[in-house]
């Protein structure tokens, strides 16, 4: 090359010479040395650096161009004053910005950059990160923490919740069956593969070892169906599932608030769904009770109405072993393993009777009108004691024996106007006030619904109404507890 260029030179000088000027030869023998020496340094451009040749750098973020700077340090510095500031508000946490930032380097004889608008992009696109851990869910990083001890802690606290610490060490240390109280504590585990793996993270992401077991048990909301049951109306469901009209209705376009829904039809709700599930295996020892059995024999010479015991019953025990499944603190399944009877319980028998004579009653009352409804109840009204009940509004003013038995009285009887009283044989009395007509005598016999007067307004009465008393072994009931 160097003998090519030395003959180029030889060719140029003789080209340049004038005919008489030895001082003009000499120039153009300088100028094109000069040329030579140019055209030499272009050649080795590769090899050895040129002043003319610039270095500018293309910023990349994640696969984006921000912009072009003449030095790296331009956005180094904007990078370390971010971190400097991250740093004042998260003491606590360690930042990079490595991986973050791409430079790739170009020679230009020209260089084009822009410091400014690169700087610009770079404030506006680039986010500090902090070194973090993630908590990882069936291969999904759901939240993060600042330290792989802190994800640790969030695991143990997770089962902690539901099982006591003394009980969750000894199992993790090899331990088949853990007492504690009265359970025995066999297996607590994470239903879902949960991990940790270190991320980089915006700081604004770290939680704390407490919110993070809060977003965990707690969960996101998630859509699900449901199912309208009898009496439910849209407002009732929003409430039931935690959301308001409005937001149900956008659940369900197809919904207005006027539109009717019957039994059986799907709605779209939402709920929370938990992000992991404890689930935690134990036994327990029962002594239970075996309730004994009633057995009723009918006696038909025995009065209706009429019960006696001919044998107490007696409970009996047993020690049954349980099999538990408890997911997030809620019973999932229990089941018996095994049981043994300590003592067999002893049934209890009673006597009913069934005989029935016309003068007896029975001791079960009937409505004594035809319909109508309790108008005033027993109890305190107008400054004293109201004794028994008002029937108003019947179908028809019949007045009907409540149950078999015998007149006791027949007659007018002051605040009572005309007013019946019957005994049942068996203990109770039933009264009958303020009728316009008695259609019975003292001494005779009815049966239950036996027509025994007419509805009427006699007496101290504000309207045609039936006053109803009963009375068991001379003391005042309610008459509502009898009919």
């Amino acid at each position: 090359m160097v003998q090519f260029l030395h003959k180029m030179t030889a060719n140029m000088t003789r080209l340049f010479q004038p005919p008489h000027s030895n001082k003009s030869i000499k120039k153009a023998i300088i100028a094109t040395s000069v040329v030579a020496t140019l055209s030499i340094g272009s050649v080795y451009a590769s090899n050895d650096k040129d002043k003319d040749v610039n270095t500018v750098y293309h910023i990349y973020s994640e696969g984006n161009l921000l912009g072009t700077v003449s030095d790296k340090t331009v956005v180094n510095d904007v990078l370390k004053k971010k971190i400097i500031e991250a740093e004042k508000t998260y003491s606590e946490l360690d930042f990079s910005v490595a991986d973050q930032i791409t430079y790739v380097p170009e020679r230009v004889y020209t260089p084009l950059y822009d410091n400014k608008e690169a700087v610009k992009n770079v404030n506006r696109s680039f986010n500090v990160l902090a070194d973090a851990v993630g908590i990882v869910v069936d291969g999904k990083a759901v939240a993060f923490v600042s330290s792989k001890e802190e994800a640790d802690q969030v695991i143990k606290r997770l089962k902690m919740k539901y099982v006591p610490e003394k009980v969750l060490t000894e199992l993790e240390n090899g331990s088949k069956e853990v007492k504690n109280d009265d359970f025995l504590y066999t297996d607590v585990r994470l239903e879902e593969n949960v991990t940790s793996a270190d991320e980089k993270v915006v700081p604004e992401d770290i939680l704390s070892v407490d919110k993070t077991i809060e977003l965990l048990v707690k969960g996101t909301l998630q859509p699900k169906k449901h199912v309208v049951k009898e009496g439910e109306v849209l407002g009732q469901i929003a409430n039931d599932n935690g959301l308001t009209l409005k937001q149900f209705l956008k659940l369900n376009p197809t919904l207005t608030e006027e539109a009717t829904i019957h039994i059986g039809d799907e709605v779209n709700v939402q709920s929370y769904e938990p992000l992991v599930h404890i689930v935690v295996e134990k036994n327990a020892v029962r002594n239970e009770v075996i309730p004994f059995e009633i057995e009723v024999i009918e006696d038909k010479t025995v009065f209706k109405g009429t019960t006696k015991v001919k044998q107490e019953g007696v409970n009996g025990e047993k020690v049954a072993r349980y099999s538990i499944i408890e997911i997030n603190g809620s019973l999932a399944k229990k089941v018996i393993v095994d049981e043994v009877i300590v003592k067999e319980p002893t049934k209890k028998i009673m006597i009913k009777g069934t005989k029935v004579i016309p003068s007896r009653g029975t001791g079960e009352l009937g409505w004594p009108t035809v319909g109508g409804y309790i108008s005033s109840p027993m109890g305190y009204r107008w400054g004293r004691q109201h004794k028994g009940i008002d029937i108003a509004r019947p179908s028809n003013y019949t007045i009907m024996a409540a149950d078999n038995g015998k007149v006791e009285s027949a007659g007018y009887d002051g605040g009572y106007g005309n007013k019946i009283v019957i005994n049942h044989g068996n203990g109770m009395k039933t009264l009958y006030g303020h009728l316009s007509k008695i259609t019975v005598k003292v001494g005779q016999t009815v049966s239950k619904g036996q027509k025994i007067g007419v509805m009427g307004s006699t007496g101290n009465s504000t309207g045609t109404h039936l006053h109803f008393e009963v009375y068991e072994n001379g003391k005042l009931v309610n008459p509502r507890k009898e009919l």
